[in-house]
């Protein structure tokens, strides 16, 4: 069938259900095989091509995507502490436009912050907060490139700290209560306020590292439609 028969052609109500199936089948191949191994450049185009997209617009898609970098606590403790987002557009923004980034990036954070240039480059990172971000936004060379790193360091003591102490004054109490006379009973004690120590930390980090990712993506995601925008009016 070609293109112009498919336009005019009609479905049914069955066959738009079985497209409609056959097509949940397909995403649910493709959602189990990402979930396990991700997809390449190549495999991407060659299932664009199926669906009748333009291959070379998937790769440069693909390539401008911000490529994520999660710190080595993330297998541990449910999230990673240190972040480092990457966006490249092509083309470079106009000096005149670092107001309004400054603007997007104010509204997508919620936060003030701290402005400064830096050899061409617009740097803005937050102020006074325990996990503190840095947005840089370089134009050179015909693109525009776009960093946001993170530091959570200062929230994993906190959240061990505060994690720790309830199972900690738990586990004094109930020394002092039980009173062990073996070392059976010591080990015992001390594996179960670990134990719940470990398991209490990594929850309040998983749900705190959920919440700040997501701030994040917000700054990157908006900075990278306004940095797109610029580059194409320029």
């Amino acid at each position: 069938m070609t293109d112009e028969e498919s336009r005019d052609r009609r479905y049914t109500r069955e066959e738009f259900a079985i497209v409609l199936r056959k097509a949940l089948d397909r995403q649910e191949r493709l959602s189990e095989r990402d979930a396990v191994e991700g997809f390449c450049v190549e495999e991407m185009q060659a299932v664009a091509v199926e669906l009748g997209l333009d291959p070379e617009l998937v790769r440069q898609t693909a390539l401008a995507l911000p490529i994520r970098r999660p710190g080595r606590l993330a297998a541990i403790f449910g999230g990673p502490a240190v972040y480092r987002l990457d966006y490249t557009a092509a083309g470079e923004i106009r000096a005149e436009d670092f107001g309004e980034l400054v603007a997007t990036v104010r509204r997508a954070a919620s936060h003030h912050g701290e402005v400064s240039h830096v050899l061409g480059s617009l740097e803005w990172k937050t102020v006074a907060e325990v996990s503190p971000i840095h947005v840089t936004i370089t134009p050179r060379g015909g693109r525009t490139k776009i960093v946001v790193t993170a530091d959570r360091g200062g929230a994993a003591v906190l959240v061990t700290l505060l994690g720790s102490i309830g199972w900690l004054v738990g586990f004094a109490i109930a020394g002092a209560t039980i009173q062990p006379h073996t070392w059976g009973a010591i080990a015992s004690l001390v594996l179960t306020a670990a134990g719940g120590s470990f398991f209490t930390v990594r929850t309040i980090w998983k749900v705190t590292t959920t919440r700040f990712q997501a701030r994040l993506e917000r700054v990157m995601d908006a900075l990278a439609a306004a940095v797109e925008r610029s580059a194409r009016s320029s």
